[in-house]
């Protein structure tokens, strides 16, 4: 006796799913917006808020003055200016310049903090969401900090939004150099006043090339070997608690000295895990945990394009993923976004989006959005890219393939299998 075996293979061809990047041609001209006005030196400064409206910076010549001023504007959502805005669309913070771009965020009352600078300093303003100057925070808006400035590479510098205080740090004035640098970090009470109460009456110092604030309102200050190398030949980290006092559980005595060379550093980005992301001179990028350890885990190749050629401009992160932007090609003529995953591979359908425009413009703050980024690029233009999904098949669709396996009953010796697949 006979019997026949009937194998039903069901093959499904699932919808796969890609993000293309193209731009948002609903957005101020073709995606593009131009800053008017921009004196080309500075790049400008994004924030976004819920909707879709954008507040950014530039700096505008003021001949007076011999240099150039701090400037805020907003944009509508669709790219074109919020003319009800400051003074028709800008707000000009008078007499208060930067020798580098300024710096913007936004509390969450809707009020605008930026940071910018003046011959002895820096300076806090505050602007309502309107754009006038908040006269309760500081003087008549502005709190001014007289002993901190920028480094010799114009990035040591910025501030972070401490609960319902502000953190400010920038090159010491007093800094002894050449081979030591020392960062000044301040914290302003909600109306602008120095808190004394943080750190040595309102301040400390710290060595450190690169400033964060992590999830718990603590301080960490990485120091990269470029600077400080007669105090941390490869650079280390130190940390400090929420009041500005040394974080005495890490390290030893909150300061951690690295046994290896990180390499020259000039980009870094304190992830939402406290994971330091960092590149080097040497197009590597690599992670650095919480504990100070160099994390294995993220592995990177430098070798794939278009990280082989090129020169990073920024990191940021959504949803676990980094998205990194830089400028690739011989002379740096062709800018692109990618895409990396938690453990430093690319992102398989992201990958990048490059353009070549025939000049040496960074794409600078990056907001990721959903279904967008919005970008700054060089120093006058902001940008609107759209994250379409689109379905690389048509729809699923069962195929069905009939195969037998004859065998005797019982088995005695022929099993015998037929197929009509190849």
């Amino acid at each position: 006796m006979r019997k026949l075996l009937f194998l039903v293979l069901l093959t499904v061809v699932h919808s796969a799913f890609a993000q293309i990047l193209s731009y948002d041609n609903s957005f101020a001209s073709n995606g593009k917006y131009t800053v008017t006005g921009s004196n080309n030196y500075y790049e400008n400064r994004i924030i976004q808020n819920s909707d879709n409206s954008i507040y950014f910076t530039y700096a505008k010549d003021n001949p007076s003055l011999g240099g150039s001023e701090c400037v805020v504007s907003k944009l509508n959502a669709n790219g074109t200016v919020d003319t009800s805005f400051g003074n028709n669309g800008e707000t000009i913070i008078n007499n208060y310049f930067s020798a580098v771009q300024s710096e913007l965020k936004k509390q969450t009352d809707g009020k605008i903090l930026v940071m910018c600078f003046y011959s002895n300093g820096s300076a806090i303003v505050r602007l309502l969401p309107n754009g006038l100057l908040d006269t309760t925070f500081g003087i008549n808006g502005i709190a001014k900090i007289d002993n901190i400035g920028t480094d010799y590479n114009s990035v040591g510098y910025g501030f972070y939004l401490q609960n319902n205080k502000i953190i400010v740090y920038g090159q010491a004035t007093s800094d002894p150099g050449p081979y030591i640098h020392y960062k000044s970090i301040y914290r302003l009470n909600s109306n602008g006043s120095i808190d004394t109460t943080f750190g040595n009456n309102g301040s400390f110092n710290t060595p450190g090339n690169f400033i964060f604030l992590d999830n718990q309102s603590n301080i960490t200050s990485f120091i990269s070997n470029q600077n400080n190398t007669n105090i941390y030949p490869y650079g280390a980290l130190e940390k400090y608690n929420n009041n500005g006092q040394p974080l005495t559980g890490f390290g030893n005595n909150g300061v951690l000295a690295f046994t290896s060379n990180p390499g020259a550093v000039g980009s870094t980005f304190m992830d939402s895990n406290n994971n330091i992301v960092c590149s080097n001179i040497n197009n590597e990028i690599f992670r650095i945990k919480p504990n100070g350890d160099h994390d294995t885990t993220f592995v990177f190749d430098s070798n794939s394009f278009p990280f082989n050629i090129m020169a990073l401009a920024a990191i940021t992160e959504k949803n676990g993923n980094y998205y990194i932007s830089g400028l690739t090609g011989s002379l740096g003529e062709t800018f692109f976004i990618s895409k990396i995953t938690s453990t430093g591979a690319i992102d398989p359908i992201f990958n990048y989006y490059s353009e070549t425009t025939g000049t040496v413009d960074f794409i600078g703050e990056m907001i990721i959005n959903d279904n967008s980024i919005i970008a700054t690029k060089g120093v006058n233009k902001i940008l609107k890219f759209m994250l379409n999904t689109s379905t690389l098949s048509v729809s699923n669709e069962v195929k069905t393939n009939t195969s037998s396996i004859e065998f005797e009953n019982p088995v005695k010796q022929n099993l015998v299998f037929s197929t009509k697949k190849k």
